[in-house]
C-alpha cells in the first residue's frame, strides 16, 4: 500500500509540475491576441499596380502608374478602429479609416479601409490609344508632363501576427483619381490645343511586413 501511495504522490505532483511550467510558458509568450488597443503599427510595403483603362473616343489621357512602394502608420484607437496614413512611390500620400474586425484564432485579422489623399503621376495626351505627337506641350506646367490630384481609395486586406510585435499583411485597394490637362500645339488639330480627360482606377495589390509597437492586451 505504501509503494502505491507513493506513486501516486509521485505521478500528482509530475501533473502539478507540468501545469505550473506550462503556465510560465504561456505567460512568457502570450497569444498576439489580433488587434491591440493603443497601440502604434508600422508597415513596409510593395506590390503591383493593376489600373483599368476605360474606352474612349477622341482625345484622352494616358495615365503611367508605376510599382507601388512606401510605408504605412497606424494608430488603433481600440480593438477595431483606427486611423492610418501612406506615403509611396510614385508620390501618392493619404489618410484612411480602417475597421478591424475581430481576430480569427488570435492571429488572423481582415480589415476594411477607405480614405482621401493625393497622387502625382506621369500623363500623356492620347488619341485612340495612339500618342499624340511628342511636340505637344502640357501648358500647365511646360515639358514636365506629371499632375497631382485628389484621391480617393477604399479596400480591405488580412494581417498574420505570428508574434506579439511583427505580422505580415496583405492589402488591396482600389485608388480613384480624376486627371484633366490642356495641350497645345497638338498636329492636326485647328488650333492646336486640346484637353484631355482620365478617372483612373489604380488597383494597388501590396504585400509587406508590420511592426507593432506599445498597446495592451
Amino acid at each position: 500500500m505504501k509503494s502505491t501511495s507513493r506513486i501516486f504522490l509521485l505521478f500528482a505532483l509530475s501533473l502539478l509540475m507540468e501545469s505550473l511550467a506550462g503556465n510560465g510558458l504561456q505567460a512568457q509568450t502570450p497569444a498576439p491576441q489580433g488587434t491591440r488597443p493603443g497601440s502604434t503599427e508600422i508597415t513596409f510595403f510593395a506590390g503591383i499596380s493593376a489600373p483599368v483603362n476605360h474606352e474612349r473616343k477622341g482625345f484622352g489621357l494616358d495615365v503611367k502608374t508605376g510599382t507601388p512602394i512606401g510605408g504605412r502608420v497606424s494608430y488603433n484607437f481600440d480593438h477595431h478602429n483606427a486611423v492610418e496614413f501612406s506615403l509611396a512611390n510614385p508620390f501618392s500620400l493619404s489618410a484612411n479609416y480602417v475597421y478591424n474586425f475581430s481576430a480569427v484564432r488570435e492571429k488572423w485579422v481582415p480589415y476594411v479601409t477607405a480614405g482621401v489623399g493625393g497622387t502625382r503621376q506621369e500623363i500623356a495626351l492620347n488619341d485612340n490609344n495612339q500618342p499624340a505627337q511628342l511636340n505637344s506641350n502640357l501648358m500647365e506646367t511646360g515639358p514636365e508632363r506629371t499632375q497631382t490630384v485628389f484621391t480617393g481609395n477604399f479596400g480591405g486586406g488580412l494581417k498574420y501576427f505570428f508574434t506579439e510585435r511583427f505580422a505580415l499583411r496583405f492589402d488591396v485597394r482600389d485608388q480613384v483619381g480624376h486627371y484633366k490637362a490642356t495641350f497645345s500645339n497638338v498636329a492636326g488639330v485647328p488650333g492646336g490645343i486640346v484637353t484631355g480627360k482620365q478617372t483612373l482606377n489604380d488597383f494597388q495589390i501590396t504585400g509587406g511586413i508590420v511592426f507593432r509597437f506599445g498597446g495592451k492586451p
